[in-house]
């Protein structure tokens, strides 16, 4: 009996031994994958500031070189029907105001990805209709170049029985505007324009001319006042 005991325990101690072994081998090796784990994220995070930099912050143009180098032309306005509504309350669509532009580049820099912003509100009301907004500018834009057409539309309007009921009771309507901002990468906001949204709307043979509004800022008005 003693004999298999010394054996028992002989076998234990060589497996405890092996255990020991196998641990310190594996320690180092542990360690060595932590180590290049945290290489790795280092990298990548270095990989993507570089591209953030290089694709956003070194091509972001400051508000103010922006403007003076956007040019708006060819501007069409509309009332579009956006949505069907379909309960038991009312049946009919919404209309809602919409602008369409193109953009000259008259500036020195190519324009590339620049975030539009219409603010559609009511003359005589401050609070804004709806929103709409657009990332255009895809293809870089040289100077002198020409963009595609940009569309920006609000996001809510009034409700109708029908295109041609709202056509109908059009003298009625409280006239409409749109504030067009924009906005190149991680720079803020810049008011380029205000237009007249027109009375036209999709399908109908129907237009009124869309009129420039100059765009005031508040510091100007107070310089007025």
């Amino acid at each position: 009996m003693s004999e298999e005991k010394e054996k028992q325990n002989s076998v234990g101690n060589n497996v405890e031994e092996g255990e020991q072994i196998l641990e310190e081998y594996l320690k180092p090796r542990r360690y060595q994958s932590k180590f290049w784990l945290k290489i790795f994220l280092i990298v990548v995070f270095l990989l993507l500031a570089y591209i953030y930099k290089t694709g956003v912050l070194d091509k972001t143009i400051k508000p103010k070189e922006l403007k003076e180098s956007i040019e708006i032309f060819d501007v069409k306005s509309m009332w579009v029907q956006n949505e069907k509504i379909d309960t038991p309350d009312f049946k009919g669509i919404v209309m809602v105001p919409q602008i369409s532009f193109r953009v000259r580049n008259v500036g020195k820099v190519t324009l590339h990805y620049v975030f539009f912003l219409g603010v559609f509100r009511l003359v005589d009301s401050p609070k804004a209709i709806g929103e709409g907004f657009a990332m255009a500018i895809k293809t870089p834009l040289k100077p002198g170049m020409e963009s595609e057409p940009i569309v920006l539309r609000s996001k809510f309007g009034y409700e109708a029985t029908s295109k041609e009921a709202f056509n109908k009771y059009s003298k009625d309507w409280q006239n409409a505007t749109v504030q067009v901002l924009a906005r190149s990468g991680a720079a803020g906001l810049t008011p380029l324009k205000s237009f007249n949204v027109s009375r036209r709307i999709e399908g109908l043979d129907v237009e009124i001319k869309l009129n420039i509004i100059p765009f005031i800022t508040e510091t100007e008005k107070k310089k007025v006042n």
